[in-house]
Formats: structure tokens, C-alpha cells, sequence
């Protein structure tokens, strides 16, 4: 286990000592960053868009609850006068 620990380590070494870090080139920094924003934009884009089906949607299922409530109030209302309960007595 240590043989192992120790070839690891060499191995370690022989890698930082020959590896050197590398920056990436000024166009493509910029690239990635354009990206980035414009993937993020789109996001935003589509969350907003979401969003604003999500309330227009709920408006008109709110519209068409409270007409069919006050249809159906009328429409009771109307049967109710037509038809007065007949009273015992």
C-alpha cells in the first residue's frame, strides 16, 4: 500500500513539474462569455414568457368561473319564480 502511495506521488510530482497552466485565448474568453449572457437572457426570456401565459390564463379561467356563477345564480333565481315551492298548511 505505501509502494502504491509512493509511485502516486511520483507520479504527482513528474505531473506538476511538467505541466504547465495554460490561459485561454482573449477571443475565446469573450465567446464564452457572450454565451453565457446570451443563454442566460433566453432563460429569463422564457421564465417571463411562462409567467405571463400563467396569469392570463388564470384571468380567464377566473372570468369564465364567476360568469358561469352568475349564470347559474340567475338561472336558479329564474326557475325559483317560476315555480314557487308549494307550502303546506
Amino acid at each position: 500500500m505505501e509502494e502504491q502511495e509512493a509511485t502516486l506521488a511520483q507520479i504527482g510530482e513528474h505531473l506538476r513539474r511538467c505541466l504547465v497552466p495554460v490561459e485561454p485565448p482573449p477571443a475565446f474568453v469573450r465567446s464564452l462569455k457572450a454565451e453565457l449572457i446570451e443563454t442566460a437572457r433566453r432563460r429569463q426570456e422564457r421564465a417571463r414568457r411562462l409567467r405571463r401565459i400563467l396569469l392570463v390564463g388564470a384571468a380567464v379561467f377566473g372570468s369564465v368561473a364567476s360568469v358561469a356563477g352568475v349564470t347559474t345564480f340567475l338561472l336558479l333565481r329564474r326557475r325559483a319564480r317560476a315555480h314557487p315551492p308549494v307550502v303546506a298548511g
